[in-house]
């Protein structure tokens, strides 16, 4: 028996260690690594390739080149390319060893907002040893390689000729590792020696095999989540945390299309989620919505509401006490049944101090039922419901995050909303004035749904289930002031250059064998050339209206209730009224009681979609239809009084107007629709004389505000019955001489500034909540605001002996102006980012100026211009019309949008 031990163990000895020098040669010795798993998974992008020396070719071929040659990335990339090539013996070389071998380029975070590019090169079974101490071999003169070990495994410094560190270079296994930055090479060699899991080949998993074709991209949302936040100037935005606390990775190929780069691939998600489009789907219908403002979309088109409530956010953290209220109260009822699958997530242009600004369109299936939840839910609360715009209902929200809390985190940046309805589609925006852009816009035309030549609707797929697109050239300007200022600077050297590309756009749509994401980025067949020079423009007048005595008024455009057209209302010295339709012609004259005091107002006062023209002398309201009648009980006289200023108030869009008026000496008067003086207002004697008119507002929240300032500086808060609200007045200092200004951000400000620069912000609880002085140069100096067109945003004047400063709300300079003129007028007015406009009269010379923000002329030579400058924006015809007035006539000049 001890025999056969014995001859047993004799026979398995060898055997055990012919094993074990197997395993050795196999796994060990001879070990064939993947680049992939010396690789971070928080690497910002990495582009790997199997044939590099092909790729490189095709990509310096493709028209794609001549845009993305111009960009200092891969002007580096190709001289470092350059600089390897001669280390390796020039000729071409570096092509000859890369060719057929795994090859990675990417991009790591090597500080807060620092970042460098890691080259690998897979040697296969082969050692690049050899080819390492050639190129050692071959260094230029006053150059050299210093050696240095970190975990035991020797680094490579290489010193160019002017005595700075340029590469670090080491090998690991198989593989030759090149980087600017030796933090990412000892990173690399940290993945080697251990069995860290935040490898990219561990991410990747199936989608580990090497690439076929030209190559693939690689992302991760951690490593995009690194990117953004190095660039960001907040690191710690929810967008951010989004992809930061994400865990998804897509491997894409490259594809050359025409006049785009393409890239597809798997995308590793939840496999319960399924990406295809809902059958039922309208994009038409979200068009018509969709406004050209928009600078980003995010588009969810799946197959019902609850397939889309799969997609979560796992960087929202919601408070019980508001989660557990619309639980309850609205999605336990079935609140989500209304809703279909078709979602789409808008980022505006700015709007005033709004930077952001934001809207979410959603489908509904039953509108009148979702409309009465939210009413319900709305109402059974302290808080106010909301306000009436264009005649639609707007409901106020004050939750933060309310859409994130009913759309499982989706949807964040809502630091209040309000909710509106037009057809079947519910809009919610993340502030008032951004409301009623989404519905001017909708019923201007200024939408996708009109501009057949917007490369927006060509950028969404129907049959994609989600997509995340960017509008490069409308968006880049956000960028360039969100980003810190080392990106900042970076983005706005090169804005012309990353303008050439149309959009960006991410989409994942449901294949057999499961999600496939893909990246388009489209740019134009022909290559831009850098434009440096702003466009101005030689105008000449293209029509001209006469009156018979000099303008002392207007003009003011109006609109045709039977065309839509634009009338305008001008008044000459004679105190005689003029409507003078598009044409030219003089539609009616009525001789007036005096100068006009007042804006002109149109009202509906029969509610039957005709209108009439509201106006105010010092003695009387006048109300006129279009054929030149005065409505019934017109012109209205105060009792004992006069009108220094007259405004315009419809709290519900029910036509059940109220007129608001001042007196000289500060007396309140509202009167309703029919003349008759309300209760509490018979007058409401304010003590004071007024500084400009008189106003009513909306705060979400709190009510109805009439608003009333002094010349004491005491700005007064009334209700709709004449009583004080609380906090009212408002006490902002004697030294106020010019009309506040109301500013909106996440809620509405009173804005001020002091004959001595001091710009003074107060709410409407009554109390001050900013101050800050303005630099003044000189004794004399003197400041104001003015408003654009609808009183949303506002610019700051800083009127000088010898010129005008012009800074904006966040009270920085835009440009200086060599006006002195104490009587000129400004005017400002805002059509979007790319369409702000700062319009100016001197009097004295009879000349009008039109700027753009950053003081260009945008006309060759002057305006005709005695008095105020009005402009108007067609955008369906691309176009703005700019009216002037010098002595009797009337100007009109029209420049492409």
């Amino acid at each position: 028996m001890k025999i056969w031990k014995s001859l047993l163990v004799i026979l398995l000895v060898p055997l055990v260690g012919w094993g074990a020098y197997e395993l050795y040669l196999k796994f060990i010795s001879s070990r064939k690594m993947n680049s992939l798993e010396l690789i971070s998974s928080d690497a910002a992008f990495l582009f790997e390739t199997n044939q590099a020396d092909q790729t490189w070719n095709e990509l310096v071929n493709q028209p794609a080149w001549e845009l993305l040659s111009q960009f200092p990335a891969f002007q580096t990339f190709s001289s470092q390319l350059t600089t390897l090539d001669s280390l390796m013996g020039s000729n071409g070389s570096i092509s000859k060893i890369l060719r057929k071998k795994q090859v990675t380029v990417s991009y790591h975070a090597t500080g807060v907002d620092n970042f460098s590019l890691l080259f690998t090169v897979n040697f296969g079974t082969n050692s690049p040893a050899e080819l390492l101490e050639e190129m050692k071999s071959k260094v230029p003169a006053r150059a050299k390689f210093q050696s240095r070990r970190y975990s035991d495994q020797e680094i490579l410094e290489y010193i160019n000729p002017s005595n700075t560190r340029q590469w670090s270079i080491t090998i690991l296994n198989n593989v030759l590792l090149i980087s600017s930055s030796s933090f990412v090479i000892e990173e690399a060699i940290r993945f080697y020696i251990s069995d860290n899991p935040n490898q990219l080949s561990d991410k990747l998993g199936d989608q580990l095999s090497s690439p076929s074709g030209l190559g693939r991209l690689i992302l991760t949302s951690k490593g995009i989540g690194k990117l953004l936040s190095g660039v960001s100037s907040q690191r710690e935005s929810p967008a951010i945390q989004e992809f930061l606390l994400s865990d998804q990775a897509v491997a894409l190929n490259l594809e050359f299309e025409e006049d785009q780069l393409v890239f597809k691939g798997p995308i590793s998600m939840d496999p319960s989620l399924n990406f295809l489009p809902s059958v039922q789907a309208q994009f038409p219908e979200f068009e018509k919505l969709i406004s050209n403002r928009t600078l980003s979309l995010s588009q969810i088109n799946l197959n019902g509401i609850y397939e889309t409530q799969k997609l979560q956010n796992p960087a929202f953290a919601p408070k019980s006490t508001i989660s557990g209220e619309i639980q309850s109260r609205l999605i336990d009822r079935g609140f989500l049944d209304y809703f279909s699958g078709e979602m789409y997530f808008l980022e505006l242009e700015p709007q005033g101090n709004q930077i952001k600004n934001q809207a979410l369109l959603i489908k509904t299936t039953q509108p009148g039922q979702v409309w009465a939840f939210l009413k319900e839910f709305r109402n059974t609360t302290e808080t106010l419901s909301g306000d009436y715009y264009r005649e639609n209902e707007i409901l106020f929200f004050p939750e933060e995050e309310f859409p994130a809390y009913v759309f499982n985190g989706k949807f964040m940046g809502f630091e209040q909303t309000h909710i509106s309805l037009i057809e079947d589609i519910l809009i919610l925006t993340n502030s008032a004035p951004g409301m009623k852009w989404v519905m001017d816009d909708y019923y201007q035309g200024n939408t996708w749904s009109r501009n057949s030549s917007d490369s927006g609707s060509k950028s969404i797929s129907p049959s994609s289930g989600f997509s995340k697109t960017f509008f490069i050239p409308k968006i880049w300007n956000r960028w360039i002031q969100t980003s810190n200022p080392n990106w900042s600077t970076f983005l706005q050297k090169f804005s012309s250059e990353f303008q050439q590309f149309s959009y960006l756009s991410f989409r994942i749509h449901q294949m057999p064998s499961g999600p496939e994401a893909s990246l388009h980025i489209r740019y134009g067949s022909e290559k831009k050339q850098r434009n440096t020079e702003k466009k101005s423009f030689e105008l000449v007048s293209g029509k001209q209206f006469s009156l018979p005595a000099k303008v002392s008024y207007g003009p003011k455009s109006v609109r045709n209730f039977n065309d839509n057209s634009e009338d305008l209302v001008v008044q000459d010295v004679n105190d005689i009224l003029y409507l003078i339709n598009s044409a030219g012609e003089q539609v009616f004259s009525q001789k007036l009681s005096g100068p006009i005091v007042s804006d002109a107002f149109q009202i509906d006062f029969y509610k039957n979609g005709k209108l009439q023209l509201l106006v105010a002398t010092a003695e009387q309201l006048y109300a006129i239809d279009r054929l030149g009648n005065a409505l019934p009980g017109f012109p209205i006289r105060l009792p004992g009084d006069k009108i220094a200023q007259l405004n315009l108030v419809d709290y519900d869009q029910s036509r059940e107007y109220r007129y608001f008026l001042t007196s000289p000496t500060g007396n309140l008067w509202l009167l309703d629709k029919t003349g008759k003086a309300l209760d509490g207002w018979a007058p409401l004697r304010l003590g004071e004389p007024t500084l400009g008119s008189s106003f009513h507002i909306r705060v979400p929240g709190k009510g109805d505000f009439m608003v009333a300032q002094g010349k004491s500086g005491n700005v007064h808060f009334f209700n709709r019955r004449g009583e004080n609200q609380p906090g009212s007045p408002l006490k902002l200092g004697k030294d106020i001489t010019t009309p506040i200004r109301v500013t909106y951000g996440s809620s509405p400000t009173l804005t001020a500034v002091t004959q001595g620069g001091e710009v003074i912000g107060g709410s409407f609880s009554g109390e001050i909540n900013y101050r800050n002085q303005l630099v003044k140069n000189n004794r004399d100096d003197q400041f104001d605001l003015i408003a654009d067109q609808k009183a949303l945003s506002l610019l700051i004047l800083g009127r000088q002996f010898n010129k005008t400063l012009v800074l904006n709300d966040q009270e920085k300079v835009l440009m200086s102006l060599p006006i002195s003129e104490k009587d000129a007028w400004f005017g400002y007015f805002d059509f979007g980012s790319s369409r702000k406009i700062l319009a100016v009269t001197d009097p004295e010379q009879g000349f009008g100026y039109l700027y753009d923000m950053s003081g260009n002329l945008l006309t060759n030579s002057p305006l005709e211009s005695e008095g105020e400058i009005q402009i108007t924006h067609l955008v369906r015809q691309g176009q703005l019309i700019i009216r002037t007035r010098s002595a009797n006539r009337i100007f009109e000049y029209v420049i492409p949008d």
